[in-house]
C-alpha cells in the first residue's frame, strides 16, 4: 500500500536532518514543518496529486540552494516532468525572457511583470521558503516557479501588455535536451580589432562531443589568438568529457593530482548512508574485473567500520593526468553563469587553483556560478514504489568550515552584470571578445 502524501514528506525531512551531508550548515534552510503543515492540508482536503506534490517536493529543496538534492518520480507515477517553455531572469521588479523554446506566445525581451496577480517579490512571500534560489535578483532561477502559475501578465517588447495562461509543456528527455557543441571563429576581437578569436560553446559533458568538435577545428584553435570557452549552461556530464579543454588552460605543462593535490572531505556515515552506499559498492564489485574488486572490497570494509560515526574525515586525489601547455601567446577566456554547474564548475575550479599556483592562463568572465561543489557521493533512497530522494552523503573541507560555494558560487574575474539587453544580444561574449 502507498504511503500517505504527508508520510513521505516526513521520510525526507527526516532524511535531510539526520543524513544529508548539508548540516548543518544548511539547517536555517529547512522549512520542513510549514511543508508538512501545507502537504497534510492539501491532502485533507483532497487537492493534492502526484504532479502536485512533485512540485511541492521540489520547491522545498529548492530552498536548500543545493543543485544535488532532488526528488523523482519512479514509472509508476503517471505524471511526467513539465516546463513553461520559456527561461526567464530577473532584472529590477520584472522577470524578462531570455529564451523561448517550446512557447511561441513568447520572445526574447518580453517582460513577465505579474505572477498569478502578483509582483515577483509578492509573490515569493507567498511562498514557503525561497526556491528561486536565494535573495540575489542576479542568481535567482524562476523557471520552475513560473511553470507552477496559472496566469502571468506580459509585457511584450512593443510595450504591449497581455494576460498569457501557463501552458505546462512536457519537459524534454536527458538526451532530447543535450545539444550539441558549437565552434566559431571570429575575427576582430581583442581590445585594437587585430586579434582571431575562436568561440567554444560547450552546453554539456554527457559525451564526448566537446573533444570530438575540438579535433575538427583543431588548426582553428591552433591559430587563434584567444580561446573563449562559454559554459555558462553547463550543468550535465562528467568531468573528464571537460579535460580536452584543459588542454587550453596552461601556460606550462601541468599535472592535474599535483595541482589540485590532497583534497579532505567529510563523510557523514549515518546508519542508512553506510547501507546505501554498502549497496553501491556491491553493485561495483558485480561490474568489476579482478583489479578492481580489491578497491570495492577494501571500500565495503572501510564504509561497515564507520556506519554510524557521523561525519569521517577521509582523503580523496584526482586523476594523475597531465596537460601540455597552450599555444604560446594564446588569451584563454571562460565564460560561467549561475546555471554553470557541475563539470562546468569543475572548469572554473581548476583554473582558479591554476592561476593560484602561477600555472594557469585563465580569465573568467560573467556572473559567479551556481555553487555546487560543496556535496558529493550521491545515494538514493526509495520512499515508497513511487518516488525517491537522491542527496549527497559528502561535503568538502571547505563546506565544514562554512566557506564553501553554496549560495554564492565563484565569482568571475570580469563581472559582466545582466540587463534586458541581453535578452537580444549577448553581452558577456562581447566583454570577453574585447577583453585586454
Amino acid at each position: 500500500m502507498s504511503e500517505s502524501y504527508e508520510t513521505i514528506l516526513r521520510t525526507v525531512a527526516q532524511v535531510i536532518r539526520e543524513d544529508y551531508a548539508g548540516q548543518p550548515e544548511c539547517a536555517q534552510r529547512d522549512n520542513a514543518q510549514r511543508w508538512i503543515e501545507a502537504v497534510a492540508a492539501a491532502e485533507a482536503a483532497g487537492t493534492l496529486d502526484d504532479e502536485s506534490f512533485v512540485r511541492c517536493m521540489s520547491q522545498y529543496l529548492a530552498a536548500f540552494q543545493d543543485p544535488s538534492l532532488s526528488f523523482e518520480a519512479s514509472s509508476k507515477v503517471a505524471c511526467k516532468p513539465t516546463t513553461c517553455g520559456f527561461s526567464v531572469r530577473r532584472y529590477g521588479d520584472e522577470l524578462y525572457v531570455v529564451e523561448a523554446r517550446e512557447d511561441a506566445r513568447l520572445a526574447p525581451g518580453d517582460a513577465v511583470v505579474r505572477l498569478d496577480g502578483l509582483a515577483p517579490d509578492d509573490y515569493l512571500a507567498q511562498l514557503i521558503g525561497n526556491p528561486v534560489n536565494g535573495d540575489d535578483p542576479e542568481r535567482q532561477l524562476w523557471d520552475d516557479v513560473l511553470a507552477s502559475c496559472s496566469q502571468l501578465l506580459v509585457r511584450h517588447a512593443n510595450g504591449d501588455e497581455e494576460t498569457v495562461p501557463v501552458e505546462r509543456l512536457p519537459k524534454p528527455g536527458f538526451a532530447e535536451g543535450l545539444r550539441p557543441p558549437k565552434i566559431e571563429v571570429l575575427e576582430g576581437a581583442g581590445p585594437n580589432g587585430d586579434e582571431r578569436a575562436v568561440v567554444i560553446a560547450a552546453h554539456h559533458f554527457a559525451d564526448a562531443s566537446v573533444l570530438q568538435a575540438m579535433q575538427r577545428h583543431f588548426e582553428d584553435i591552433q591559430r587563434a589568438d584567444r580561446v573563449i570557452i562559454d559554459v555558462r549552461d553547463v550543468e550535465e556530464g562528467m568531468i573528464g568529457n571537460a579535460f580536452g579543454l584543459m588542454a587550453l588552460f596552461f601556460d606550462r605543462e601541468t599535472n592535474l593530482k599535483d595541482l589540485m593535490g590532497q583534497e579532505i572531505v567529510y563523510a557523514r556515515y549515518t546508519q542508512l548512508n553506510a547501507r546505501m552506499r554498502a549497496m553501491q559498492l556491491a553493485r561495483l564489485m558485480d561490474m568489476s574485473d579482478e583489479a578492481g574488486k580489491g578497491w570495492v572490497q577494501a571500500e565495503i570494509e572501510h564504509v561497515a567500520a564507520c556506519a554510524g560515526k557521523g561525519f569521517v574525515m577521509e582523503a580523496e586525489f584526482e586523476e594523475d593526468m597531465l596537460f601540455p601547455p597552450a599555444p604560446e601567446g594564446q588569451k584563454t577566456l571562460l565564460l560561467t553563469d549561475v546555471r554553470t554547474s557541475g563539470p562546468g564548475e569543475r572548469l572554473v575550479c581548476f583554473a582558479r587553483r591554476a592561476a593560484s599556483a602561477g600555472c594557469g592562463k585563465v580569465r573568467t568572465v560573467g556572473r559567479a556560478t551556481r555553487g555546487s561543489l560543496d556535496y558529493a557521493n550521491l545515494l538514493s533512497v526509495a520512499l515508497d514504489e513511487r518516488f525517491s530522494l537522491v542527496y549527497p552523503m559528502a561535503k568538502t573541507e571547505a563546506a565544514h568550515k562554512g566557506r564553501g560555494t553554496l549560495g554564492r558560487g565563484i565569482a568571475p574575474d570580469v563581472h559582466v552584470p545582466f540587463t534586458p539587453a541581453e535578452c537580444t544580444q549577448d553581452l558577456v561574449l562581447r566583454a570577453a571578445l574585447v577583453e585586454p
